[in-house]
């Protein structure tokens, strides 16, 4: 479930509204039941867990570093965590005269952090322990995050705890990769024309992206796309040298996945300098042409000809 992060007090924390947190806790409540836990050792686990929190509690506990949502919380007094699970309450004890352990210390908690509960994102909400982990991962491309940041402007990349500015992370993105700013070129195009370019998947079929009409979840990829930087005369070295022998082949495989190749010239002025390149105001000066490569079957064309 996707959640939304706010800073608080120094700390980048879930925010989650109050019916969300009580379904946490209903998901809590179960899993200690199933553990074997009465009531009562459940009641006391679940409002140690909802209990609210003070920031100057928070840091000795993450260890002075952000844990929102994220690894084991110890449990008070006992030193068990949910990786190694306490004693069953009903256990043997080892010597007869130690006292009866309390049944609400003994519980397996799965998942720690911290979150703010407030039915307004804009309100300070109140601090308290996340019952189960809310730490979710996205991994975008460079393309995909550049997309995100500069075209929607809808997303902030930090280098070290600061925020970078558009212009550093174009060049933070081209000293990792020598064609980012032909891959971005391509990217954007075809987001513009309502396409899906998937840069990821694209490694399995030899190919720069491959382009969905809605995304992996709706339906396979229409075409596989590879990206080549060209001169107005169509001229200079291109990113990847193909031979008619490894065109050939890529065709081919691109054909048995049910995809048709494309070929997709970002076209550089002869006149844009180096300067020119080291900011995103360049790509306004690139074109972009695409061309479909498809494979010439004999028999098959043989065939439809004479059906004609």
């Amino acid at each position: 479930m996707p959640v939304c992060v706010t800073e608080h007090e120094g700390l980048f924390l879930p925010v989650i509204t109050p019916s969300r947190y009580k379904d946490l806790l209903d998901w809590v409540e179960a899993i200690l039941s199933a553990q074997g836990l009465d009531q009562q050792a459940v009641r006391r686990a679940l409002l140690r867990l909802s209990e609210p929190v003070k920031m100057e509690n928070i840091r000795p506990e993450t260890g002075g570093e952000d844990r929102a949502g994220g690894s084991e919380m110890e449990l008070e007094r006992t030193g068990c965590s949910s990786r190694d699970p306490c004693p069953h309450p009903t256990s043997d004890q080892d010597s007869e005269g130690d006292p009866e352990p309390d049944p609400g210390l003994y519980v397996s908690v799965p998942g720690p952090g911290f979150v703010l509960v407030s039915s307004d994102i804009e309100i300070c909400g109140e601090l308290r322990r996340s019952p189960l982990s809310l730490t979710e991962y996205l991994q975008l491309s460079l393309e995909e995050a550049f997309f995100l940041v500069y075209s929607l402007g809808c997303l902030c990349v930090y280098l070290d705890q600061e925020p970078l500015s558009i212009l550093q992370l174009w060049r933070n993105f081209c000293s990792l990769r020598t064609d980012f700013i032909s891959l971005f070129a391509a990217y954007q195009h075809f987001r513009s024309k309502g396409w899906i370019p998937k840069g990821g998947s694209g490694a399995k079929y030899g190919v720069d992206f491959l382009l969905y009409r809605k995304g992996p979840p709706f339906y396979h990829a229409s075409y596989s796309v590879v990206v080549e930087r060209v001169h107005n005369s169509y001229s200079g070295p291109g990113m990847r040298l193909f031979s008619w022998r490894s065109l050939a082949a890529l065709s081919r495989i691109t054909a048995n996945v049910s995809k048709e190749l494309m070929l997709c010239y970002i076209i550089y002025p002869d006149d844009l300098s180096d300067d020119e390149l080291r900011s995103p105001e360049c790509l306004s000066r690139l074109k972009v042409q695409e061309i479909i490569v498809s494979r010439w079957v004999s028999s098959r064309e043989r065939v439809e000809h004479d059906d004609v």
